[in-house]
């Protein structure tokens, strides 16, 4: 099913994965693996880009307005620290890569997605939750209602829902809209790695100096797996047979 991990699917099923999605989740996973072992060469393509090289790196900070500044409080407030600086990290991944790939996007939006995106990981799932059957679709939806309360319309908080529950997906292509397309990526590279390659090294060295990870792996390995055992027919739990957390250690980072 093409829609799997859309805000109408979520808002259909919960959450919940059928046969169907689970098929197009395999179809995914294969294209994502015949993808890491297509051979590429050893470097990082930012660095022979003029357009890195005339990068202001004191560019590189959050959108200044009132409404990320309540994001990124909300997201403050609700989730512990190292999942907080994940969230953070996540945007300025999603933005450098928007960059490097040439891909305009709402940077206010896109910070708003990225503050609130993991949610529902703020709490041990205690698998009674009938209404959200997995925790994109539950972070998506303390998303929405965070949003409707700064007066955002309904296609800006749509957006911002659907970027969210698409997120967990193996793949997300820019069909889908650049904001939903640039938080899987920015959340991809932080969790597993993937797109590492297309930022230069200085500019990664200094997001992780200013959100640090916090023994991140480890933490995320735990969530991910305490939401497999409880939300079994969800993505993480799938996104877990498919040996999620062995790519989370593996991924190019100290922790």
């Amino acid at each position: 099913m093409k829609n799997t991990g859309s805000l109408a699917w979520s808002r259909r099923t919960g959450g919940a994965l059928s046969p169907g999605d689970r098929l197009h989740l395999v179809v995914q996973a294969l294209l994502a693996r015949l993808t890491r072992l297509t051979p590429h060469k050893p470097r990082r393509i930012g660095l022979e880009s003029d357009a890195w090289r005339r990068f202001d790196v004191d560019s590189l900070r959050l959108p200044d307005t009132a409404d990320a500044r309540r994001a990124v409080e909300h997201s403050a407030l609700l989730t512990p620290g190292w999942l907080h600086q994940h969230s953070l990290r996540t945007y300025f991944w999603a933005a450098l890569l928007g960059k490097a790939r040439g891909v305009s996007f709402d940077e206010e939006l896109l910070l708003v997605a990225s503050a609130l995106h993991d949610l529902g990981l703020a709490e041990k799932p205690c698998g009674c939750d009938f209404d959200h059957a997995c925790f994109a679709v539950e972070s998506a939806t303390a998303a929405g209602r965070f949003v409707d309360r700064l007066g955002w319309s309904a296609e800006r908080r749509d957006r911002v829902a659907e970027a969210i529950t698409l997120h967990l997906n193996i793949r997300v292509g820019l069909s889908a809209g650049p904001e939903a397309h640039l938080l899987h990526a920015g959340a991809a590279l932080d969790c597993v790695g993937s797109g590492w390659h297309e930022i230069p090294s200085p500019l990664i060295a200094q997001v992780l100096a200013r959100h640090p990870r916090q023994s991140f792996k480890q933490h995320m390995s735990t969530v991910m797996g305490d939401q497999a055992s409880v939300r079994y027919a969800s993505r993480a739990a799938f996104l877990g047979s498919q040996g999620f957390t062995r790519l989370i250690h593996a991924a190019p980072f100290a922790e």
